[in-house]
């Protein structure tokens, strides 16, 4: 996997994160907050229905011989529909009044248009409303088949303040749960935006940033003044390159050292001298493989590492080196010409390492230095060895 992809996935991943937990949290306090604000709605509903049956009649509800419940002996609950009929319109919530654990009086009408009531909340209307005189608030439950969101109040008699009865007010969750999925919807929508928008920005960042990162990096690993691999990078290119060597490859690496350097700096000028090793870093280039490993290790000494050579191929090393003699010797910036280098080349048909082969080839630039410059002398660890 590449760098700028690693770092694109570990940055988006802390955003997506935070995104999903923040829209959780925002979900579930919106959601918190619609069912306060439908507690608090159902519950002032209740208690204005309360209200309204304690200021009609007076005395203790009871069930007289007709079967109706009765408020003191002027207010029949099981026939007074205004009161719950008066609320729904009003508040566009339903009312049910219990007397014991039965439904008296209700605004809940079926298809047909009669006043019934079917709910599970009955069971918690005894258990906890009519037993311990507890007020409840239930987030679902279902009523006459539909699923209601409802608030119970106990109902107390007059003169003992027993717990008589309940009223219920109720409504159903259709229109809560739309501004909830519309709530979801648009948010989800909101954030999705927001988060394609963070991305793009992330995936512009991370290229711009990646880009500079390598830039940084080539820069790092290479010479400033010729392009090629500096003194660190090529000892670490060729070391690899030599550890992944194939049996039957040979190690041939060169050492390139330009002759008489300080005289081109003396003469005219260290601007040309830098001149004159930036093209003859393009003559190095110029004249290898693009697989070889070519770095300026001094100031005016490179080294270049042919990796995938073969017996039958050792003799390009000779050749590119009368090549870059030749092409040295014709070389002319400003004023500054003739030049020439001396080359010293190890070759290895064995187990050399780096180091042995840098010595093979230090021991042939010395031998191609004694022998009047601008030459090249080709060693090979056989040779040494025998």
């Amino acid at each position: 996997m590449k760098y700028s992809t690693k770092l694109l996935i570990a940055s988006c991943i802390p955003v997506m994160v935070f995104a999903v937990i923040a829209l959780t949290i925002g979900f579930v306090q919106f959601r918190d907050s619609l069912y306060d604000e439908k507690q608090g709605n159902l519950k002032s509903t209740a208690l204005a229905a309360l209200a309204l049956y304690s200021s009609h009649g007076y005395g203790d509800y009871g069930r007289k011989p007709d079967g109706h419940v009765w408020r003191g002996m002027n207010f029949d609950v099981s026939a007074a529909t205004e009161i719950v009929d008066d609320l729904k319109k009003q508040t566009n919530v339903d009312v049910t009044f219990f007397f014991e654990d039965t439904a008296e009086m209700t605004s809940i009408t079926d298809k047909d248009g009669n006043r019934s009531v079917e709910t599970n909340a009955l069971e918690y209307i005894r258990n906890y409303t009519l037993t311990r005189g507890s007020q409840l608030w239930c987030r679902r439950f279902q009523i006459n088949g539909q699923t209601c969101q409802a608030y119970i109040i106990p109902i107390r008699q007059e003169s003992n303040n027993a717990v008589v009865g309940a009223l219920m007010t109720s409504q159903s969750t259709k229109g809560f749960e739309k501004i909830i999925e519309r709530y979801i919807l648009t948010t989800t929508v909101t954030a999705l935006v927001i988060l394609g928008v963070v991305f793009l920005f992330i995936r512009w960042y991370v290229a711009r940033f990646s880009q500079e990162f390598y830039e940084a990096k080539n820069k790092s690993k290479h010479d400033l003044l010729t392009g090629l691999f500096n003194k660190r990078s090529f000892e670490e290119e060729a070391k690899a390159a030599i550890a992944n060597k194939k049996p039957s490859d040979v190690s041939v690496l060169m050492i390139l050292d330009f002759d008489n350097f300080k005289h081109v700096n003396d003469t005219y000028g260290h601007q040309i001298g830098d001149e004159v090793l930036k093209a003859f870093g393009m003559i190095l280039e110029r004249a290898f493989r693009t697989n070889d490993i070519i770095g300026r290790v001094g100031g005016d000494e490179f080294m270049v590492y042919m990796p995938g050579m073969s017996v039958f191929s050792l003799k390009r090393a000779d050749e590119v080196s009368q090549e870059i003699l030749h092409a040295l010797a014709v070389l002319k910036v400003g004023q500054a010409e003739h030049f020439s280098c001396s080359i010293g080349i190890a070759t290895d048909f064995g187990n050399y390492d780096f180091k042995k082969l840098y010595l093979l080839a230090d021991k042939a630039l010395y031998e191609s230095k004694k022998r009047g410059k601008a030459c090249y002398v080709r060693f090979s660890s056989n040779e040494v060895n025998n």
